[in-house]
């Protein structure tokens, strides 16, 4: 698999993200968000699964959703910014 970026996300995603972080006074550039895309299944109709890892620039902190067809992966992503997870520190 492919590591792929932010930019080749289905650009629903990438405003849903971008309305995430606008809400909670954050840009998009202070995170890094990439994705990995896995193979459909073989026989029948299946959606292709994506793991999407988002890591603020600033701490490192770094989290992991399953993304795709079913998926609402930028709501854990509000719900991570709205508990603090980006921007605690870490020892």
């Amino acid at each position: 698999m492919d590591q792929k970026l932010f930019e080749e996300l289905p650009v629903d995603e990438q405003e849903d993200f971008k309305a995430a972080c606008n809400k909670h006074g954050r840009i998009r550039e202070e995170f890094t968000v990439a994705f990995d895309e896995g193979c459909p299944p073989k026989e029948g109709v299946s959606h292709i699964p994506r793991q999407v890892t988002v890591a603020a620039n600033l701490t490192g902190a770094r989290q992991r959703y399953a993304a795709g067809s079913g998926t609402s992966w930028t709501v854990e992503f509000e719900r991570d910014l709205d508990r603090g997870f980006f921007w605690e520190t870490y020892d």
